[in-house]
């Protein structure tokens, strides 16, 4: 990601989140892009 404010909170710009049981899911906070919320809006109507 670009700038360290710029990337999910949630995240942390990794786009997922590691499973205990192990394996990854999308992160809900960006839907996977990695961006932050208002970001991850605005690339997916382009």
């Amino acid at each position: 990601m670009r700038e360290a404010q710029e990337k999910c909170p949630y995240c942390k710009g990794e786009g997922y989140f590691h499973l205990l049981l192990g394996g990854t899911e999308s992160c809900p906070g960006c839907e996977g892009t990695g961006a932050h919320a208002q970001e991850a809006v605005l690339a997916s109507r382009k």
